[in-house]
């Protein structure tokens, strides 16, 4: 058996060796918690993973290596929603795997067509072997290429079924006033219903808190920004165990389901809505008139008429944008707080805020209450950011011109360094086994154990130094050269483009921002305007 699977590898190696070339993938849908209410999924992935690691022992005669495993709980059936998938596929474009060992070929596409036909040519060109404790695919084969296909189109036919079927159980449920959410809301908890099917919802203790917010907002003329500061002054613990801390987000989240507070129950309140824009499938979710409402079985918060009160103040303070409203932040979305993560915000100033005839810049600040970190003119910012993108280009051009010089230095140097000395330790270790051995400190079992053991090490080690040199010789290299044309484009647009355009050509450079400041001087200090920090992450 383990013969043939070599010769099917078609690798010039022993079967220990093998498992390098093969990587597992195990994958368990969040929404397969409502098949198995007996064990947590979890524990499901560990489960699997034990199965799979001693089907390697039994052909390959050891476990696959930890770095070798990828495994991720996803709701979503699309290659785009699932980053360890994503992984894999890349990963069998290269000669370093060879076969991916799964529980099932389900495991590996249960989403539409057109995802399934992309993994079954992936694998097909690639010549990269599928291994199931029941079956090795090789795609290569007619015979296999068509199982396979008809276990994945079985497969998802089989969850668009489930799927409707557990489509028209919530919405039964929901209709009967029931609770369907997988986290009960903010006051509430969740509770099995005695001698029937479903939950209900009780009051727990942070109700009164929640009674508390809607009180504050109903009896006093107060904005969503200043309900939050009374909130947080109140110390009233947040819905999120992330943060202590309120925000407008959170305030204002509470204050939309004032309805649900009221002993209402709804659905698909903001349904999915698929359609291409430009080309590209994007997903909205509109508010959607024909929901479903009803009396759920839940005590309300509030009656009916202080519901009234609260739509009545909701609609007064929601502002409409218009239709030609653009974007005008050219940082919008990219810039997060170097303190509590959120997104960084621009502040307009109008004539108001005039100061010896000169009216304020745009701001770039944290919207988050009590945060430390402090405002910085939203032009001073992206100059900083430009001028970032510009060291860079020079650094990367600089590394490529000098990259041949027989004087450039490794910058792995110090890493390759450590590595070779602790191969001097592993010689220095073989040697001692040696005299442990002469001396009868070591029988001629552990003897040979020992020195097993060692020369494994040694290998491994060989293979990191090997990877480092790669890394700094050959990934470096093409990534600085890939990078070089795409910065120099970024900055010949950038003075060019209009704010949208600017947004999307940040957006295409930078993975992330974080901004820090704690400089409180003021935004009419010269020294305190720069004195910020900015840790970015290039996607290049």
């Amino acid at each position: 058996m383990t013969n043939d699977i070599i010769n099917l590898f078609n690798l010039n190696c022993t079967k220990q060796e093998l498992v390098q070339y093969i990587i597992i993938y195990l994958r368990k849908s969040r929404k397969d918690a409502e098949f198995s209410k007996d064990e947590a999924i979890e524990k499901t992935l560990e489960r699997h993973e034990k199965m799979l690691q001693e089907y390697a022992i039994n052909t390959f005669g050891c476990k696959i290596p930890s770095k070798n495993i990828f495994k991720e709980v996803v709701s979503g059936d699309t290659i785009a929603d699932r980053p360890e998938m994503q992984k894999v596929l890349e990963l069998i474009e290269s000669d370093d795997i060879k076969g991916v060992l799964c529980i099932e070929i389900e495991r590996l596409a249960r989403g539409n067509s057109i995802d399934q036909g992309i993994i079954a040519e992936k694998f097909k060109i690639t010549n990269t072997k599928i291994l199931t404790p029941q079956k090795i695919f090789d795609l290569d084969n007619e015979f296999d290429l068509s199982f396979f296909e008809d276990g994945l189109y079985q497969s998802r036919k089989f969850l668009m079924y489930t799927k409707k079927i557990l489509a028209r159980g919530r919405e039964q449920s929901v209709k009967e006033g029931k609770c369907v959410k997988s986290v009960a809301n903010f006051g509430y908890s969740k509770e099995k219903l005695k001698g029937q099917k479903g939950f209900n919802l009780i009051k727990d203790e942070n109700n009164k808190y929640v009674r508390k917010i809607f009180d504050i907002y109903i009896n006093e003329e107060i904005g969503l920004t200043n309900l939050t500061h009374r909130i947080n002054a109140l110390n009233i613990p947040t819905p999120s165990e992330k943060s202590n801390q309120w925000t407008v987000a959170m305030t204002r989240s509470i204050l939309n389901r004032a309805e649900f507070y009221a002993g209402y129950i709804s659905w698909n309140k903001r349904k999915a809505v698929k359609k291409y824009i430009n080309g590209k499938l994007v997903i909205t979710r509109p508010l959607n008139d024909d929901c479903i409402k009803v009396k759920g079985l839940h005590e309300p918060t509030i009656t009916e008429e202080e519901l009234e009160i609260i739509k009545l103040k909701r609609k007064k303070a929601t502002k409409c944008l218009p239709k030609t409203n653009v974007i005008k932040n050219p940082l919008s979305g990219i810039v997060k707080c170097g303190f509590c993560g959120c997104t960084m915000k621009r502040r307009p100033y109008t004539k108001s805020f005039l100061k010896s005839g000169i009216i304020h810049e745009d701001t770039l600040l944290c919207t988050t209450p009590n945060c430390v970190n402090t405002s910085s003119n939203l032009r001073v910012v992206e100059d900083a950011i430009l001028e970032f993108s510009k060291n860079t280009l020079k650094i990367y051009q600089q590394y490529i011109k000098n990259y041949s010089s027989p004087s450039k230095k490794n910058n792995y140097t110090s890493e390759i360094q450590e590595l070779k000395k602790s191969l001097e330790l592993n010689n220095d270790q073989k040697s001692k086994a040696c005299d442990f051995l002469e001396k009868g400190i070591y029988d001629e079992e552990t003897f040979l154990s020992r020195i097993k053991k060692l020369d494994k090490d040694k290998n491994d080690i060989n293979i990191q130094i090997k990877e480092l040199q790669k890394k700094e010789k050959e990934d470096k290299l093409n990534s600085y050269k890939k990078a070089i044309p795409e910065l120099e484009n970024f900055l010949n647009l950038y003075s060019k483009s209009d704010i949208k355009t600017k947004n999307e050509l940040l957006n295409s450079i930078f993975e992330e921002i974080k901004y820090k400041k704690t400089n409180k001087k003021g935004r009419w200090d010269k020294d305190a305007e720069t004195d910020f920090n900015l840790e970015i992450r290039l996607k290049l």
